[in-house]
């Protein structure tokens, strides 16, 4: 509490106990699957087509379930999405360790590593050249990706204390590469050193006490030294390279070993250190103009790192591009690589809907233990539905066949029938004629961009099936669904595409797969809108951890979680004309929690609130009106 010692006015701020809870995102996608370019394990955030296709190279081929997917899933209308590339053993490629040698004393060594920056057989499309600057420690590094220039860095260094340091540059701006520096590097390094021209013939009169003389001394900084009274009256080339080393040495202890010495009528400046970062910097001024030294006044200035800048290779005009090779696809993931994986997403909170390109339900009803470990993930996360692929070539006109499949029959999955046609990307008629003209793709990824476009126009709660929910990019459906198809489906929880007349191919149906072992979650969006509330509420009311407990952080609960609710109603989320039918929002001592609860650090909130569930079966009955005599 403030102290109050004087007579007057005091303007106190007081918080108001509001803290909006703000809606989560509803349909942020997780693609996780095998492809053949890209980071590999990791979950890598995209916003659109142009984004995939920079990051994971496209659509590889007509067999790329996990670029077909990505592709199919913008176009209908998602935005966002995580892509995990999965691939077990893949490999990335080299530059060959004979390419990039050094000079000098590191004449048969290699000096840079460099390597594609993901797994995968894309690698050896890349090939690398490296041309030494003028400067003699900076070098130009370039990327050419079959047989196209499409990346050059400049000014390169070698010296891990500069900005424009090798590694750092190419892990923060290259598209394609890696870069590391070999084991046994350290002993290339040398004193950096500064050495002026020929001082034949210089007035040494000219050089008097005071003269000042400025450095930047293993990239430690600009510093600048002034030259004392010369001993014995003038100075001569001794006597100002001792002077040039006492003061410098007196700057700091960074510069322990520091050497000038005048031999041959040359001044010669020497770093006292041995490593990447040693160099021997002197800037123009009228002292280092007198002296010679510097490149600005004819000197010259060796850094370091001179012996471990690669070779030039070829020259600018004919430039060596030399290619990265053994970059390996690897194999299709295992059930292990995608349950490591799943662990990675536990931690990724705003993922919502889960995809597996290129993994479905067997006809055999045998089960696909991938599919099962992604829902134990959907289930223990309780935040994310995964939409399940069925079997492509496998016609379900009938309840039985369904059955047979085995499909899970929990209220975090769904699934979509039949697959789709779409026009095959590489078929040619002049350059590739005996491609097929189109090719299947599993309905899952449709489905998610149609959830994505609903959500975003209508709210969560709006069922993402009907003739709004058109489907796009599609040449025809695998199998045609009339009616009576429909009629055996529906029950199982099986949603269906079809082709209405006058509105196209649209998604028509809304049901999870625990339709029958669990039909109070029957619908998608009621499952959705249930775990948009939770994940919504939870994050928002954070700020109540560790808060007193007592009648003012219930009250302060009630109020926020109320207002975050009657937002929703007016959206026209919940049944009910009125908010006391919608939802209720009740927190308090007697009525959600005992006092034995309370002591034991618990407090307890009680959100209820009445779903809207889809009018999925429209019933128009008519009768005549019979006339009146």
């Amino acid at each position: 509490m403030p102290s109050y010692l004087h007579p007057g006015v005091y303007v106190e701020e007081i918080p108001s106990g509001a803290k909006p809870i703000e809606g989560v995102s509803t349909s942020v996608a997780a693609l996780v699957g095998y492809t053949t370019a890209g980071p590999i394990g990791e979950p890598v955030l995209v916003h659109s087509w142009d984004e995939y296709k920079t990051t994971f190279g496209g659509i590889h081929s007509e067999t790329d379930a996990m670029g077909l997917a990505a592709f199919y899933f913008f176009l209908n209308g998602g935005h966002d999405a995580y892509i995990a590339r999965l691939a077990h053993g893949a490999k990335a490629a080299s530059l060959p360790n004979t390419k990039l040698f050094g000079r000098g004393a590191a004449v048969a060594a290699q000096v840079l590593e460099l390597g594609a920056n993901s797994g995968g057989a894309w690698g050896n499309g890349l090939s690398v050249n490296a041309l030494a600057e003028a400067d003699g420690y900076r070098f130009k590094l370039q990327v050419r990706k079959d047989g196209e220039l499409v990346e050059v860095f400049n000014g390169l260094s070698m010296d891990d204390s500069d900005a424009a340091y090798v590694l750092t540059v190419v892990k923060g701006s290259s598209k394609y590469l890696t870069a590391a520096l070999p084991a046994g590097l350290d002993g290339f390094y040398k004193k950096a050193t500064s050495v002026s021209d020929d001082l034949t013939g210089l007035a040494w009169a000219g050089v008097v006490e005071g003269m000042t003389l400025t450095l930047n001394l293993d990239n430690l900084g600009a510093k600048t030294i002034a030259l004392g009274a010369p001993a014995g009256g003038s100075y001569d080339g001794t006597k100002v390279a001792a002077e040039i080393q006492k003061q410098v040495l007196l700057l700091s202890a960074s510069y322990v070993g520091f050497t000038c010495g005048f031999a041959g009528n040359k001044l010669t400046l020497t770093s006292g250190k041995q490593s990447a970062a040693s160099s021997v910097v002197v800037r123009p001024g009228a002292l280092a103009s007198t002296l010679k030294l510097g490149k600005a006044a004819g000197g010259t200035e060796k850094h370091g790192t001179e012996d471990v800048v690669p070779v030039s290779m070829g020259t600018p005009v004919v430039p060596v591009f030399e290619p990265l090779t053994l970059g390996d696809d690897g194999s299709n993931p295992g059930l292990d690589d995608y349950n490591s994986y799943f662990a990675k997403l536990k931690k990724v909170r705003d993922v919502n809907i889960v995809l597996l390109p290129g993994q479905y339900m067997p006809e055999s009803g045998s089960g696909n233990p991938i599919v099962d470990a992604a829902l134990a993930h959907c289930e223990a996360t309780a935040s994310r539905m995964l939409l399940v692929d069925p079997p492509p070539g496998k016609e379900l006109d009938q309840a039985s066949k369904v059955s047979d499949l085995g499909l899970p029959t929990s209220t975090y999955s769904a699934l979509y029938y039949p697959w789709v046609k779409v026009a095959n990307p590489f078929y040619n008629r002049d350059s590739n004629p005996n491609a097929p003209t189109t090719l299947t793709v599993a309905p899952s990824s449709f489905a998610a961009g149609v959830w994505a476009r609903t959500d975003g126009t209508r709210g969560v709660w709006k069922a993402p099936a009907g003739v709004e929910a058109t489907v796009r990019g599609l040449a025809g459906l695998e199998y045609t669904i009339e009616d009576g198809d429909q009629d055996q489906l529906n029950p199982e929880g099986v949603n269906c595409l079809r082709k209405l007349p006058s509105y196209g191919a649209v998604v028509w149906g809304t049901r999870t797969l625990s339709t029958k072992a669990n039909p109070e979650w029957r619908y998608v969006p009621v499952r959705r809108t249930a775990i948009y509330i939770e994940s919504s509420i939870y994050n928002g009311i954070q700020w109540a951890v560790f808060e007193p407990n007592d009648h003012r952080l219930w009250s302060s609960l009630r109020a926020n979680v109320g207002a975050f609710m009657d937002g929703l109603f007016r959206a026209g989320a919940f049944q009910g004309q009125k908010s006391s039918d919608a939802y209720f929002v009740r927190c308090g001592l007697g009525d959600t929690m005992t006092q034995d609860d309370i002591d034991r650090g618990q407090v307890i909130a009680i959100v209820g609130f009445a779903p809207l569930k889809p009018a999925e079966f429209v019933i128009v009955r008519i009768q005549q009106k019979v006339g009146q005599s």
